[in-house]
């Protein structure tokens, strides 16, 4: 809900999975600040002050896309989820229940069931994104375990995230961090993004040695760079 004592209005959510305070700025949903459970409210002016001239960039870009674009349609459930990495399709039925959640479950071949506070954006939003990871680290985890032993470069673990701005990442720990918005992307995007984390492992930078290695073993890498700039258009909103 709006507070009136800091220099933003923002929406203030708790969540048992946050370590960290995240600062988020949607143009449908302004500024949002994700806390974990148990934290001081009363520390968040403070914080919000030592990163007013990000927030203040931030509502600047969203409003201009949003002028540019229009006004923003009002929140509603798909009808139907696509992920072109996977080339599969499910219709998507909802069914409100008395609950203080909503929850994704297979409600058969080709359809999903959207139960629960169906109503509430934030929870439905928060259902689905969660339904997404599960799918990633039910087909990406794979694939990507796969290219690995193909290409004779080894990582330790992945895990998946949504992150609003980057495809992927890798840790001098030979972590991988793949973003689950990849379900959204070609299957050849997908490969590229595998094959350029994977390629850090021998190589920790963007060095000619680097590009080398991934042109080795993605020869297109150029031109899917290139369709991977445009990748986030291809995100619906509800997994923004």
């Amino acid at each position: 809900m709006p507070q009136s004592k800091a220099l933003f209005e923002y929406r203030l959510r708790e969540s048992a999975r946050a370590r960290h305070v995240r600062l988020r700025v949607t143009p449908h949903g302004g500024l949002e600040v994700v806390v974990p459970r148990g934290y001081n409210p009363a520390r968040l002016p403070g914080l919000l002050e030592q990163k007013q001239a990000w927030i203040r960039a931030a509502l600047e870009r969203t409003e201009a896309e949003r002028r540019q674009h229009g006004p923003e349609p009002a929140w509603k459930l798909p009808d139907a989820i696509q992920l072109p990495a996977l080339g599969r399709i499910w219709l998507v039925t909802a069914q409100e229940a008395e609950a203080p959640w909503a929850a994704v479950r297979e409600a058969g071949p080709g359809r999903l069931l959207l139960h629960g506070r169906i109503n509430d954006e934030q929870a439905s939003r928060a259902a689905l994104a969660r339904w997404l990871v599960r799918q990633a680290h039910a087909h990406l985890a794979p694939r990507l375990a796969e290219l690995s032993g193909q290409l004779g470069l080894a990582f330790r673990r992945v895990s998946f995230k949504r992150q609003r701005t980057r495809w992927g990442s890798c840790s001098h720990h030979k972590s991988i961090s793949l973003n689950a918005k990849l379900l959204f992307l070609d299957p050849a995007l997908v490969r590229y993004v595998m094959v350029h984390e994977l390629c850090h492992l021998a190589e920790m930078n963007h060095s000619p040695r680097f590009w080398s290695l991934v042109q080795k073993h993605h020869a297109d890498f150029r031109a899917h760079d290139r369709e991977l700039r445009k990748g986030w258009k291809s995100v619906p909103r509800w997994a923004d």
